[in-house]
């Protein structure tokens, strides 16, 4: 688990500057990757991973990045031309000391055919830390055929809670329409209270109308 101090985030574009002799690529002649690399944290690492994107002509879009204990973990979304898309892998691959991996994802402005969502609710959990204590609140979600689209753990040591150390889950889930018969956001929220009270938590489920947390989810 790692404290809300050590949470970073980097979302960020690489603006290439316009010259006669750079070639512009049109959306078709770009490749679109997903790229994660874990390693020992470190001074530089955003910098060195973003040097290599830059100097196969990439850019990068979406990104995530949080520091794990010791370690640091980086997930970002690249355009990439497409004769270039092998070399940059390769280079990503081969940096020191870091675990990464590519994948091949499509165009994030691309036109596509979404479900619509039936129910949006955003859920919370403060209070002791227990054995499966992730396990146990995503199964009862899961049970009910929510999806979880995004998901925060972390452990407050500054904030003793009855001898033990606090822990905290935070995250917003989805069910696509049309809902099935049944559905009952009630019944999970006293469902998710029962377990609360069985580890000595507050878990609560509130309904969402709209997605105006999300975008500064993890800026908190």
């Amino acid at each position: 688990m790692y404290s809300v101090a050590r949470k970073a985030i980097v979302s960020q574009h690489l603006i290439k500057r316009a010259s006669p002799h750079v070639r512009f690529f049109s959306a078709t002649d770009q490749e679109y990757l997903v790229v994660n690399a874990v390693g020992p944290d470190r001074p530089g690492i955003v910098s060195d991973l973003t040097k290599l994107v830059v100097d196969q002509g990439g850019n990068v879009g979406e990104s995530i990045a949080s520091r794990l204990g010791a370690h640091f973990g980086l997930m970002m979304l690249i355009s990439v031309p497409k004769n270039k898309s092998t070399a940059l892998q390769d280079a990503v691959k081969n940096m020191a000391e870091m675990s990464t991996t590519c994948y091949s994802t499509t165009n994030p402005d691309a036109v596509e055919v979404k479900p619509r969502v039936g129910y949006r609710g955003y859920f919370n959990l403060s209070g002791a830390d227990n054995p499966g204590i992730v396990h146990k609140v995503t199964n009862i979600l899961a049970k009910h055929r929510l999806n979880i689209d995004e998901l925060k753990t972390f452990e407050d040591d500054s904030v003793p809670y009855g001898g033990v150390t606090l822990f905290q889950m935070m995250g917003t889930c989805t069910s696509p329409a049309p809902l099935a018969n049944g559905f009952s956001p009630a019944a999970i929220r006293e469902e998710l209270e029962s377990l609360g009270d069985s580890m000595n938590c507050e878990i609560t489920l509130r309904d969402e109308l709209d997605n105006r947390h999300s975008s500064a989810f993890y800026g908190g």
